[in-house]
């Protein structure tokens, strides 16, 4: 009989930027502007970018993901994804921003796994802290890069696909 196993990882860093510009950036299509290859298949409702409810597809290191938008609460900065990667795991995925001094944005982020198989038991089984570490630092460097290249003459602005 399988037993699914379970693991949460959290982190956070923090981004010199306005609150209401760095959470755009954790949209499907705002992650577009700074997370390489990533290209998000927006699926249903038609025509929806961003609000709870939407369901999209991405590809993944080892095949397709399948993502919805279990939460989104602009105001507070805050948005829960669930990702499906079939016969592997579930992934839950939090992120929070929320102001951090003048001009800078605390990003909190937690995922929640989940395994569906044996091989998904053993990928969270292997999944270490100082990993996920390293993941959000490669986040944090990628959103700062991104920015920095939206504030140049002719860059593009933050936010925008």
């Amino acid at each position: 009989m399988f037993t699914a196993v379970s693991a949460d990882l959290n982190g956070g860093f923090t981004i010199t930027a306005p609150v209401d510009v760095v959470f755009e950036l954790f949209s499907p299509l705002g992650e577009r502007l700074w997370v390489p290859s990533w290209d998000p298949e927006l699926l249903h409702p038609p025509g929806v970018q961003w609000e709870r409810g939407l369901i999209f597809r991405t590809r993944e290191e080892r095949g397709e993901a399948v993502w919805m938008v279990t939460g989104l609460d602009r105001d507070r900065h805050e948005v829960e994804y669930h990702r499906v990667e079939a016969a592997r795991y579930v992934a839950r995925v939090r992120v929070r921003c929320r102001p951090n001094g003048v001009g800078q944005t605390q990003v909190d982020v937690t995922y929640t796994f989940v395994g569906l198989s044996d091989a998904g038991n053993e990928e969270i089984a292997s999944m270490s802290r100082a990993a996920y570490e390293e993941k959000l630092k490669r986040w944090q460097a990628w959103i700062g890069d991104h920015l920095a290249r939206a504030a140049e003459p002719g860059g593009r602005r933050p936010g925008a696909a």
